[in-house]
């Protein structure tokens, strides 16, 4: 009860105890009330008995009862008490409401006019789409100086958005906040809620319209350009252009449609204006002025510790290569340092111009010419994995590993980022530190212990090739040495395999030597480093055909060499682009590990097995066959290159003659999953047998012819004396 609240009392009682005489004095009205806020109500009325009416002033003390201040406190605490059971149980029906409303709209919710109240999302959806939408039918009608023309709504691509409508209806009660979702089911029951009316339209469809309406006679502004001509940066100007304001229409277009009360036949405009570029001739030269700072020779710095990027998961895929070993990696050792300088040019050549991360114009680094270097780099410095030993039972089967460390490698995409936000800070005028940190990332091993579980050899996939060693070959070194290289590697499920990845580089940094090679038809017994590892490659190729892989590129040899079986020899040659190769690809659901060991001795060996889970293929081959075949000559030629009858075969007389191979792979219930055929042309090769013979000794001296004596000359006679006559 607050201050100044009429409150009724009960009659007076005698304080004698007698019963209450009547009064003879006739009734009177009361006088006025006087109510003084800081003191009790008094009333000067002697009628009795009577009932008074007065305001009771509840903080004023009453002299017979507690004090007026402690009455006070206790019809607050009861007000509060009171306040909070009527919230509470409000609270909790509201609840009550929400819960029961789980999966519909509250009652009283309004998506704009049309009531939902109680349906789902997706009679939500159905019902406001139905109820909005002629909001997609309407035109635009566009007047500029070229014409008029007119966009319809459906081109404008204006619908209600009956996507959020609905899920801004279904929110009302439904956010999770106890409280708040009580406050919004009462309000919604008593009052209602309705949520506005979404408008979409589709900017670029729009923009795409009014660019067919006025685009021919735009003449549209050409920004200022930055280019790197001959090293050196050169600017092409900007233009202004003039035309019709395209994206002022369409802003103007476009705030007016997404207002649900956007009459059906809005009218827009625009005039010619002048068309500003957005990069201005003092852009483009702050831009150079600025990109100068980046032209500098930037120090990379490669060791130290052993990575700075995180490993891979460990848990590989199917499609994946296997995981870490399980067996105990060794750590890897700190990366002895190694500082690597780019040059101010290589920088300046990797500067391309346009808009940067941050909406500016100014020069970025391509990241692709980036990597492109970092990966050229990579190839040198980077350590390769020491792959474990495999060990094998005494059936051949692998059954444990022993040893193996992961590798280290560039991580090309973060170091070319800090490279970037390096050259980024000299262009915005930073000060960063001397070097840039190369960020590494591991190289773990293929080969695990998992990987080996339960391995065999594949079906027919392995094969063996005798060799000889001789200078043609460097001696079995570059037979013997690819296969070990191979020993142990793994192929992962969807991998190709690429022979000279596999075993190169092909050089004598990585213990290659001379060896033969096939030239303008003859064959140059020392003329390529590692001559003679097609005897590897052949071998790998047989096993992978007949293990029933995916065979992606195989070439034949210039002349059959009978070593090898007819039509299936596979050549490899040369590096880069037009190399000749041997792949394949693991279209295995499982890894493949290649094993590969070779024998020594005049008559040697090198073998290839492929192991991996079962897979059930069977291969056939269709059979040998030589078509137009060519006889090969013979003939012998004299040499004093060689000791005296000291003989040497040049060229083995081989015939010349066309083959071809099927080979047909099927599953495990005979559906045929590969069909190849290989088609060989093979050259006749006439031999040649140089026989040493002593050189043929000089002719001898022809004799010096004795000289001819000149011809006697008479002498001349002297005249004799004239004789003078005396007389």
């Amino acid at each position: 009860m607050t201050s100044g609240e009429l409150d009724r009392v009960e009659p007076e009682q005698p304080t004698t105890g007698e019963a209450p005489q009547a009064s003879a004095t006739p009734s009177v009205p009361p006088e006025p009330i006087a109510w003084e806020p800081d003191s009790p109500v008094s009333a000067a009325v002697s009628v009795a008995p009577r009932r008074r009416l007065h305001f009771r002033n509840p903080f004023a003390r009453d002299r017979s009862g507690p004090p007026r201040e402690f009455r006070a406190v206790k019809f607050v605490l009861a007000f509060a008490v009171g306040t909070i059971v009527s919230l509470l149980l409000f609270a909790a029906v509201a609840l009550g409401l929400s819960s029961y409303y789980s999966n519909r709209a509250m009652p009283g919710v309004h998506v704009g006019s049309v009531d939902v109240s109680g349906l789902s999302r997706d009679e939500v959806i159905a019902k406001v789409q139905t109820a909005y939408a002629y909001l997609g039918q309407g035109e635009v009608t566009v007047t500029t100086p070229v014409g008029t023309a007119t966009i319809t709504y459906q081109q404008a691509d204006r619908r209600p958005d009956v996507e959020v409508m609905a899920d801004a209806a279904m929110s009302v009660g439904h956010t999770g906040s106890p409280i708040g979702d009580a406050a919004s089911v009462l309000r919604s029951a008593i009052s209602g809620q309705s949520v506005p009316v979404v408008v979409d339209v589709d900017p670029v469809a729009l923009a795409t319209r009014i660019r067919q309406l006025v685009g021919t006679s735009q003449v549209y502004p050409q920004d200022s350009q930055v280019r790197l001509t001959g090293g050196i940066f050169t600017i092409l100007p900007s233009a202004t252009g003039h035309g019709i304001d395209e994206k002022a229409i369409s802003s103007a277009i476009i705030d007016r449609l997404t207002q649900p009360d956007a009459p059906a036949d809005l009218q827009a405009g625009g005039t010619f204006v002048t068309l500003d570029p957005q990069i201005s001739d003092k852009d483009a030269q702050d831009t150079v002025a600025a990109a100068q700072k980046m032209i500098v020779d930037v120090n990379l710095v490669w060791g130290g510790a052993p990575t700075q990027t995180p490993a891979p998961s460990q848990s590989a895929s199917p499609s994946q290569s296997p995981a870490p070993s399980q067996s105990p990696t060794p750590s890897r050792s700190p990366i002895p340092t190694k500082t690597f300088t780019i040059d101010a040019q290589t920088i300046r050549g990797w500067m391309v111009f346009g808009t940067k991360a941050d909406g500016s114009y100014g020069p970025i680094a391509d990241p692709s010419m980036m990597q492109a270097y970092l990966s050229t780099l990579s190839a040198k410095v980077a350590i390769p994995p020491v792959e474990p030993k495999v060990e094998f039972d005494s059936s051949g089967k692998p059954s444990s590993l022993k040893g193996g460390k992961d590798g280290t490698a560039i991580d090309l995409g973060a170091t070319s980022q800090a490279i970037e936000a390096y050259l980024d800070s000299l262009y915005s005028g930073g000060s960063p530190g001397p070097t840039v940190a190369i960020v590494t990332a591991p190289i773990p091993p293929r080969v695990t212990l998992d990987s080996l579980s339960g391995m065999v050899k594949i079906g027919e996939g392995s094969w063996t090739t005798v060799f000889y060693p001789d200078v043609s070959n460097g001696n079995g070194v570059n037979i013997r040495l690819p296969a070990s290289l191979l020993n142990g590697q793994v192929v992962g499920s969807g991998q190709q395999f690429s022979f000279l990845q596999a075993v190169g580089p092909i050089d004598a940094a990585h213990g290659y030597t001379l060896g033969g090679v096939i030239k303008g038809g003859k064959s140059d017994h020392t003329g390529a480093m590692g001559g003679g590892i097609c005897s590897a490659s052949t071998t790998m190729f047989n096993a992978a055909a007949r293990a029933g892989l995916q065979i992606d590129e195989r070439h034949a040899h210039f002349y059959y060499i009978y070593r090898y079986p007819v039509g299936l020899d596979a050549t490899v040659y040369g590096e880069g682009p037009g190399a000749w190769d041997l792949k394949w690809t693991n279209d295995t659901p499982y890894p493949i590990l290649i094993r590969g060991y070779s024998t020594k001795g005049s008559k040697s060996t090198i073998t290839i097995e492929l192991w991996s889970m079962p897979i059930d293929r069977k291969v056939t081959f269709s059979p040998e066959f030589k078509a137009n075949v060519v006889q090969a000559g013979d003939s012998t030629v004299y040499v004093t290159t060689l000791a005296p009858g000291q003989q040497n075969r040049a060229e083995y007389p081989t015939i010349g003659f066309d083959t071809s191979r099927t080979r047909t792979v099927t599953d495990s219930t005979g559906k045929v999953i590969h069909t190849d055929t290989w088609s060989s042309h093979y050259t006749k090769v006439d031999g040649i047998l140089e026989i040493g013979v002593a050189p043929a000794p000089p002719p001898p001296p022809a004799p010096t012819p004795a000289p001819t004596p000149a011809p006697a000359l008479a002498p001349t006679p002297t005249p004799a004396p004239r004789r003078r006559k005396v007389r």
